[in-house]
């Protein structure tokens, strides 16, 4: 989206917008996740993510970044649909000792794929629209269909008998839950949205500079997907996603005022500990719920965080146009997931 945004002269309160509209398909999400709850997790897996794949491809060939944002309304919608019924399909196959580790490997390998994508950024330095042939990447996604249609389980949990309960009964888990997923958006969204924007800009990087940054910083965070995964099953969920939480949150804004070398080590060591907090605190909306919520929940939540990105989005992306750089824009955000922290240690 950044080459995009360069090639069509967006300013980084528009390329915000578009990466608003974008999420807020998100509505999308929240049906299909539903769909889980009524005809199974293994379905909606297979065929939310198959057609995620085709529709993206359309991004290939729109004519500026207001027709990039509406090609990917559907096909984003479509993937984190799929998602959530694969988080669930997963917590309700694995015992609650490892289950946190089960999401890390999820993560790692949901890492793997986005790594995919980042190796292939070069291919924006092609030419003016290079970045066009990364769009169609996710059809090579199709040829892994097959294979996952033939080993994937339908969850045993699901195909037991289950009542239907009421969202009512478990308002204030939920609720805490869509609280702490706005929150912690407010600055997860804008800081890994805008961080190609920030080193092509501030940095002067390359997309083979992008590239191996990005690669540099996230792979190291397997590290931290692994130890915290373990120590969520071993020494509980709340302790590691705090600690996570506010330790990745301020490296995450020293990021974008450092520079050189200090630049990339804040980049790494924040990538490690945000990684742990993920398998901690992911488990909480599978866990929390019962089998017949667990599809409805994920996508409201998926809701509630999307309005989460977006106001970060926008804020970050006209306080960027006005103050002329990202790290000021950003580092106001940074309240949001801090009080998560909060929230997770007196209220989880």
């Amino acid at each position: 989206v950044a080459f995009a945004a360069r090639e069509f002269h967006a300013a980084p309160g528009e390329q915000g917008v578009a990466g608003t509209v974008v999420r807020f398909g998100v509505i999308v999400a929240m049906v299909v996740a539903a769909v889980a709850d009524r005809r199974g997790r293994r379905a909606v897996i297979l065929v939310a993510l198959g057609a995620s794949c085709v529709l993206t491809s359309t991004g290939a060939a729109v004519p500026s970044l207001g027709w990039l944002a509406a090609s990917q309304v559907l096909a984003r919608s479509l993937a984190l649909g799929g998602l959530i019924a694969a988080a669930i399909l997963v917590a309700e196959e694995v015992p609650a000792g490892s289950r946190a580790y089960a999401v890390s490997l999820l993560t790692m390998a949901a890492g793997f794929g986005a790594g995919i994508g980042v190796m292939a950024l070069p291919l924006a330095d092609l030419g003016p629209g290079g970045w066009r042939f990364l769009y169609l990447l996710p059809l090579a996604g199709l040829l892994l269909l097959p294979a996952a249609a033939r080993h994937l389980p339908e969850s045993r949990r699901y195909q037991a008998p289950h009542p239907d309960a009421q969202l009512t009964r478990h308002g204030r888990r939920f609720w805490l839950l869509a609280a702490s997923a706005f929150l912690v958006n407010l600055l997860a969204a804008p800081s890994g949205f805008f961080l190609s924007r920030y080193l092509l800009e501030e940095r002067a990087f390359s997309a083979v500079g992008v590239s191996l940054f990005t690669l540099a910083a996230g792979t190291p965070a397997v590290i931290g997907l692994f130890v915290g995964g373990r120590l969520a099953d071993t020494r509980g969920r709340r302790p590691v996603g705090a600690v996570a939480l506010m330790v990745g949150t301020v490296t995450t804004v020293f990021v974008y005022f450092a520079a050189g070398w200090p630049m990339w080590a804040w980049s790494i060591a924040g990538s490690i500990v945000a990684a742990a907090g993920v398998p901690a605190l992911g488990v909480y909306g599978p866990e929390l719920f019962p089998t017949s919520l667990r599809g409805r929940t994920g996508g409201l939540l998926a809701i509630v965080g999307v309005a989460g990105s977006g106001a970060g989005l926008l804020t970050a992306g006209f306080l960027a146009e006005d103050l002329g750089r990202f790290g000021p824009a950003l580092a106001p955000l940074a309240v949001g997931p801090l009080l998560v922290a909060v929230l997770v240690l007196v209220a989880y």
